[in-house]
């Protein structure tokens, strides 16, 4: 039975003010939950395993175990300073045959102003890549450092050659990588392409003769030109290219032998160092937004240092191939693939690229999208991830290790290139830490991160063992991160949480819900529906601050992996599609009911609370339209509320076509765009049902859903008299990541939700 969708519209707008202490608390929360420290990234150096000497004694041994130090990064945000900080910790493994031991080797650094850092193949020589601001200058500098056992060797100022723009760090385009040679001289990079300096007509400088050596480095009237960027998060690069610099002598040069109609990202040294393997991003006939979005049309590339020779194609044309990795002894390329265009994100390709000094074979498919749906949970759902790591690969040149959403899980599976063969390695501890990711691989150890609703990120070592003998792995617990000052097992005790799984009857799919409440018997202070968004994403079932936080002030949280989710499988996901604010808002009440059956709560007598951004937004905004009288109120971050109006603003023009169930003409311009279509999915079509007090977080630099959206349902709202706020982020784009700006948004939403609330906070 799906929930009664009236209320008493006296009992609406009950109003419990919340006390300063009430506001204390969540202020309290926040600051608790900022101090979460989060793995962010590991990288692991072999150590000698014969002919170290004992730092005791000064004797030579041999050692009869392999050592291996790890680096480990740590996020945390800092609401003093207003940003996240990163934390570098060092850890000595030991391993077996078939098992990993560790030491801590001192206590962690900051290393926040290191923006990247790459080692030598050794592990002797490190590049670290930071910003600073000189005393009396405007500008930041970006600086490459070189280190080695001796200290730092060199530094090199990166403007000072006017070869190329800022830097590139960006998961889509960004890479920085020390060369494979012996001395580990060169280093890779991604910049933005070097632009004169743009001047007004009316400055001094255009009013020189065009014969004086100052013009020749200057654009006079493009200060106000528009240029095509890459949308979202990527705002201000327009054109990358790549780099190589020679640290020894800070000569650096930019590789042009690339086709003119593609951007190159995400570059990797080929095996002996010649050459590079990049992507090719088309950027013809339009720039579609990038991030999030792996759909797009590129290629692999090879390119030659040093000759004239352009750039030739490794991969088929028509196809999205992003994340280039080489096997430890070279002979083998993998990365990544999908058809062009479709649904933004779903199952990818694992291909593989035998390779050589002289030729590179036609691509292989190692993982393929699984045809049948999967029946049981443990049935592999196709490989759901757009990123590998650095480094994947195992010492055999044989077994990649990745990760992939799996239902509401994240999981590590090896894959075997030869024999395809597929095999989870985390299954076993899936049931207290069901997410897992994969942080680095080498030399057959494996340094991951796992977490649970309840329990803090932790840090996990592995030794992967024998080929054929994958399921046998061992992990081992080597840095409790957060909670290694606290009593692990009664802050989990707190809280409880679990995987509800729901079928819908009519299409015979399935779909889950997470939840986690507080453990106490008595009745939480409100249930709280969260979706994601997307659509095509999905909420594992780890560790979140905030949600965390949420269940510490005494509420209920549900988050629905709706039909359409990834890690269910395509035909699951492609469901979705020409059903957007029908099946997944369908989905998101049925789990809502189920939940409140499960918990036995009535309606009458809890307060339902619905927050949702993005898509989930757009299914927040849904829900107080359908389902009018259930929710006490509601927050919206950057929510989609009326596509058509969204169509011609956003950087994904293309989601709006996709996800109405039609196909986007990527080659040539829409004649005239559906806009019926597109409006008739919408939230704004229900507005006028709405009875809910509604606070709207919008990011005023937000490129994929424009802050125009949330503007035009308060305006609406206003206009009916339901109570409802705004919130503007001057300098947060779609996510809203700004540490003082998310924190911010978490305690106004709070209050909100209480200043709605019918049940009273137990003080």
């Amino acid at each position: 039975m799906l929930l009664r969708q009236s209320l008493a519209l006296s009992s609406r707008y009950i109003i419990v003010r919340s006390s300063r202490r009430a506001m204390s608390d969540i202020v309290a929360e926040v600051l608790g939950a900022c101090n979460t420290s989060i793995p962010t990234g590991a990288h692991i150096i072999s150590r000698s395993t014969s002919g170290q000497t004992d730092a005791a004694n000064g004797n030579t041994s041999s050692l009869a175990q392999p050592s291996f130090i790890v680096h480990s990064t740590w996020s945390q945000r800092d609401l003093v300073r207003m940003e996240k900080r990163t934390t570098e910790k060092m850890l000595l493994l030991t391993a077996t045959s078939d098992k990993a031991s560790s030491l801590h080797l001192g206590i962690g650094c900051d290393v926040t102003d290191a923006k990247a850092v790459a080692y030598s193949l050794d592990g002797s020589v490190k590049a670290v890549f930071t910003k600073f601001k000189p005393k009396k200058a405007e500008e930041e500098k970006e600086v490459i450092e070189v280190h080695s056992v001796a200290g730092k060797v060199a530094t090199n100022d990166l403007a000072a050659s006017k070869r190329h723009g800022k830097l590139y760090m960006d998961g889509e385009f960004g890479s920085f990588e020390l060369s494979n040679s012996a001395d580990s001289t060169h280093i890779l990079y991604v910049a933005e392409k070097y632009r004169p300096k743009s001047e007004s007509f009316f400055s001094v400088m255009a009013n020189k003769f065009p014969e004086d050596p100052a013009m020749s480095d200057t654009n006079i009237g493009t200060e106000y030109v528009y240029r095509d960027d890459w949308g979202e998060q990527l705002q201000k690069k327009h054109q990358p290219v790549m780099c190589v610099l020679d640290w020894t002598d800070n000569h650096v040069s930019v590789l042009d032998n690339i086709p003119p109609n593609i951007s190159p990202g995400q570059p990797v040294w080929t095996p002996d160092g010649s050459g590079i393997v990049f992507v090719g991003y088309d950027h013809l006939p339009e720039r579609l937004g990038l991030v999030y979005c792996p759909v797009r049309k590129s290629r692999l590339y090879h390119l030659v240092v040093g000759e004239s020779k352009m750039a030739l194609p490794l991969t088929f044309e028509d196809q999205a191939a992003r994340c280039p990795r080489f096997s430890p002894d070279g002979r083998t390329l993998v990365y990544i693939e999908t058809e062009v265009g479709g649904p933004h994100f779903r199952a990818m390709r694992l291909m593989k690229i035998a390779w050589n000094q002289q030729y590179a074979s036609n691509p292989e498919v190692v993982i393929s999208v699984p045809k049948e749906s999967p029946t049981k949970p443990d049935d592999f759902p196709g490989f759901y991830n757009n990123a590998l790591p650095k480094r994947c690969w195992a010492s055999d040149n044989k077994r990649v290790v990745c990760s992939t959403a799996w239902r509401s899980t994240h999981q590590i599976i090896v894959v075997n290139t030869e024999t395809k063969q597929i095999t989870p390695i985390t299954q076993s501890l899936q049931s207290t830490l069901p997410k897992w990711d994969l942080l680095d691989v080498h030399d057959d150890i494996i340094v991951a991160a796992a977490s649970s609703p309840n329990i803090l990120p932790r840090l996990y070592a592995a030794k992967l063992p024998p080929g054929g003998r994958d399921s046998e792995i061992q992990w081992v617990l080597v840095d409790e991160g957060a909670g290694a000052d606290k009593n692990l097992e009664k802050e989990a005790a707190l809280t409880e949480w679990g995987i509800e799984v729901i079928k819908d009857k009519r299409s015979g799919l399935d779909y889950e819900a997470i939840w986690h409440k507080p453990s106490t018997r008595h009745k939480p202070l409100g249930v709280i529906l969260w979706p994601h968004g997307g659509p095509h994403s999905v909420i594992p079932a780890g560790f979140d601050i905030y949600a965390n936080a949420l269940v510490r002030l005494d509420y209920a949280v549900i988050f629905v992996n709706y039909r359409g989710s990834v890690g269910f499988g395509e035909k699951n996901l492609r469901s979705l599609l020409g059903k957007i604010g029908e099946n997944d808002v369908e989905d998101c009440f049925r789990a809502l009911d189920v939940m409140l059956g499960k918990w036995k709560l009535s309606m009458e007598e809890t307060d339902i609370l619905v927050q949702g951004g993005s898509h989930g937004g757009f299914l927040a905004a849904h829900l107080i339209g359908q389902f009018s009288h259930v929710f006490k109120a509601c927050a919206l971050r950057n929510p989609v509320v009326n596509i058509a109006s969204k169509f011609g603003t956003t950087d994904i023009p293309d989601w709006a076509y996709e996800e109405s169930g039609l196909r986007y003409p990527y080659d040539s311009p829409p004649t005239v765009p559906p806009y019926m279509e597109f409006l008739k999915r919408s939230p704004i079509v229900h507005v006028d049902k709405v009875r809910t007090p509604t606070i709207i977080m919008l990011g005023e630099k937000d490129r994929r859903v424009p802050p125009g959206q949330g503007m035009e349902f308060y305006r609406a709202l206003k206009l009916r008299n339901i109570p409802t706020k705004v919130l503007r982020y001057p300098e947060c784009d779609h996510p809203i990541a700004e540490v003082d700006c998310e924190a911010d948004s978490f305690v106004q939403m709070v209050h909100w939700f209480r200043q709605y609330s019918t049940v009273k906070n137990e003080e």
